[in-house]
């Protein structure tokens, strides 16, 4: 992969397809996403600063973990205590993730109030002083609301994300490629897709569909396979076309997840 996309300025760059429109192969390594956990603003800036030195091409805030544990907490002041000072610390981009409950995260939130808060997100967006191409936005499949907040966010100048997680099983393959045709019916948007597999061979399952995705749409897409049983799916995914891995420093945010130094000792190999 080029420095370019290694230590990219810009969402859009982390994310950029592994494929061209005539099938032509565009990049060789993932982009390395370090999800940041903390409870607190000055956590989460400390622990921003340690991934991108580790070597982040890209941070995910998983702002669920803080409502978690101030559940009456909205999305505006955060906006000015966390995502602006993690982004004038910090070079590379920030993508911000409210996981729900059902989907494996820390927060059960209601599709009431996981809209309010995603409304806040993009309004907070505009009244702070954090250029658009810096940010991402992760947005979950399953929500009706999703793609008027996808609209709005591109319209700011963000990257969106579009995911869905099954924290059961691996789907059938059929299942799995329309999960990614349904998502990615949403212009410029990216797909991720994580399952949980329960031996090897469901792994190759989810990257052969990814390998096929990537290639007939020429658009990004990420495959994750959770767990233990899923750990190759996060070293090997751009061979079948994700153009991102999760890694950590310090705590972590789903099961599987290797470090950055172990990630990036076999990516450089």
């Amino acid at each position: 992969m080029s420095e370019k996309l290694c230590r990219a300025r810009t969402a859009a760059e982390v994310f950029a397809p592994a494929y061209g429109a005539d099938g032509e192969r565009l990049r060789d390594r993932p982009s390395v996403i370090v999800p940041l956990t903390g409870t607190t603003a000055q956590m989460l800036v400390e622990e921003a600063k340690l991934a991108e030195d580790a070597g982040a091409d890209i941070l995910e805030w998983r702002s669920d973990f803080m409502l978690a544990t101030h559940e009456q907490l909205s999305f505006a002041p955060l906006g000015r205590e966390v995502v602006a000072p993690i982004v004038a610390a910090t070079q590379v981009p920030l993508l911000l993730t409210i996981r729900t409950n059902g989907q494996g995260g820390e927060a059960r939130l209601t599709a009431g109030r996981y809209r309010l808060l995603l409304a806040e997100m993009l309004d907070t967006l505009v009244h702070i002083d954090v250029p658009p191409e810096r940010i991402a936005i992760d947005l979950e499949h399953w929500f009706e609301g999703t793609p008027a907040l996808a609209a709005r966010a591109q319209e700011l100048g963000c990257t969106v994300v579009i995911s869905h997680h099954d924290w059961f099983e691996t789907p059938d393959p059929e299942i799995m490629q329309i999960v990614y045709e349904d998502m990615l019916e949403l212009p410029g948007v990216v797909a991720k897709l994580a399952v949980m597999p329960h031996d090897d061979a469901d792994v190759q399952a989810l990257l052969d569909v990814c390998a096929r995705v990537a290639r007939s749409s020429g658009r990004a897409v990420m495959a994750i396979a959770m767990g233990n049983a899923g750990k190759r799916s996060r070293f090997e995914g751009t061979r079948y076309g994700s153009v991102a891995t999760f890694a950590t420093v310090g705590a972590g945010s789903a099961p599987g997840q290797p470090t950055v130094e172990e990630l990036l000792a076999v990516l450089q190999r």
